[in-house]
């Protein structure tokens, strides 16, 4: 009788601490979250599970349109699978996408345009005595995993501040709060109406996590040439936000100290010790400091 009571008490513990782990590769989670925008609104996401040990009824593994994991399946929710008392698997996947998840709910893509959160649910009831619990019960891990359909673009960033280079730009830009990802397009330049900028096809494009926000634009840019340059913030669903109104920028040469002092009409290329009545480095340098002051101004 002991033994009997032994073998019932690991089985009720084991039973009870019986879970399902969701895991997925690449980077479809990040931060317990699967997050796809409109355009990707069909697109199948396949999320792998390991469950341990048996369960006392139906194993159900969907998609709540709520914020909990509680009971099972209902109206709104979409059902994934359904893993029974016989069923001897122990890992597999489901795959769902935004579409499906919002036509149970009684919507569709084009008519939900506000960010839309599923929760990712494994429940099932669990053994009580010899009998099983009356109410399912979450045992998904991590417990709070979401699936989030989110329509809703960043909003465009401010004017960006840009520096003329050597054959490039140096653009810096403002982070919008829900941007993950930035981009910089420098564009052919275009005279606006009432003396604002236009701009016109595309030159060179680059995109940096938001952290970064100093870009550094050298592609098929030329010295004197007026370019117009734009933002735009993308967020971790991958909306794009609107450009940001155009700033310009025209790259400027730079050849460096000395051959600014050739270009300035100096011939002198010995040091200060020079002979022979020439101009000595040191006085070189000071017509540098002439030309470069020169300089200034005119910019």
């Amino acid at each position: 009788m002991r033994l009997t009571l032994v073998g019932l008490l690991l089985f009720a513990s084991t039973a009870l601490g019986q879970t399902v782990t969701f895991s997925a590769t690449g980077d479809i989670i990040q931060n317990d979250q699967i997050v796809v925008s409109q355009e990707n609104c069909g697109l199948d996401r396949t999320v792998n599970w390991t469950r341990v040990a048996g369960n006392c009824d139906v194993l159900h593994l969907w998609l709540s349109n709520e914020s909990s994991c509680t009971g099972a399946p209902g109206a709104g929710d979409l059902s994934l699978d359904e893993i029974s008392v016989t069923d001897t698997r122990l890992t597999g996947s489901v795959t769902f996408n935004a579409s499906e998840a919002l036509v149970a709910d009684g919507a569709k893509c084009e008519s939900q345009t506000s960010t839309k959160t599923f929760r990712l649910c494994a429940t099932t009831r669990r053994p009580l005595g010899i009998g099983c619990e009356e109410s399912f019960t979450s045992i998904g891990s991590p417990s709070n995993l979401s699936f989030i359909y989110d329509p809703e673009p960043p909003a465009a960033p401010e004017t960006p501040s840009v520096t003329g280079l050597d054959a490039a730009l140096s653009v810096s830009v403002k982070v919008p709060s829900d941007a993950v990802f930035m981009e910089v397009q420098v564009l052919q330049f275009v005279p606006g109406e009432d003396g604002g900028v236009g701009a016109g096809e595309v030159i060179s494009t680059k995109r940096q996590v938001s952290s970064n926000a100093v870009f550094r634009m050298d592609q098929g840019l030329e010295n004197g040439v007026e370019y117009a340059v734009q933002a735009i913030a993308i967020d971790r669903a991958g909306n794009q936000s609107e450009p940001s109104p155009a700033a310009t920028g025209t790259p400027i040469a730079s050849n460096g100290f000395y051959q600014g002092y050739l270009g300035a009409g100096g011939t002198e290329t010995g040091g200060c010790a020079a002979a022979g009545g020439g101009i000595t480095g040191c006085a070189m340098l000071a017509s540098l400091g002439v030309w470069l002051s020169s300089r200034r101004k005119r910019s």
